[in-house]
């Protein structure tokens, strides 16, 4: 698991100008991976066990310059593309499911 978690992250060092902010970006996505809650940047810094004083540091990516979320997107489409390529037929694109059609109640569910 983690090496192929590690060559998908890795196939995003192109939309990164800058080594060290490639290198967030994992950090980043690691954490947003492993946090135990929804607490955004203080999640991370508290999952990963950083030192606190990186919170403005974390911060501080998430506005450089160095990278380009339309770059990222465009990357995460192309690795999703060929993990799980699409189904066409006659140029549409087709939802393939496992055609389970079950309702739950959900009396009993956490």
């Amino acid at each position: 698991m983690f090496d192929y978690i590690e060559k998908n992250l890795n196939n995003f060092k192109s939309c990164f100008t800058r080594n060290a902010a490639f290198q967030w970006f994992v950090i980043v996505i690691v954490g947003l991976m492993i946090r135990s809650d929804k607490l955004g940047t203080t999640s991370i810094i508290r999952d990963l066990a950083l030192d606190p004083k990186l919170y403005e540091t974390i911060n501080h990516f998430f506005r450089a310059c160095s990278w380009n979320l339309e770059a990222i997107k465009q990357k995460w489409f192309e690795i999703v593309a060929s993990a799980a390529p699409l189904y066409k037929e006659n140029g549409y694109t087709i939802l393939i499911g496992d055609g389970v059609k079950q309702a739950k109640k959900g009396k009993h569910m956490p």
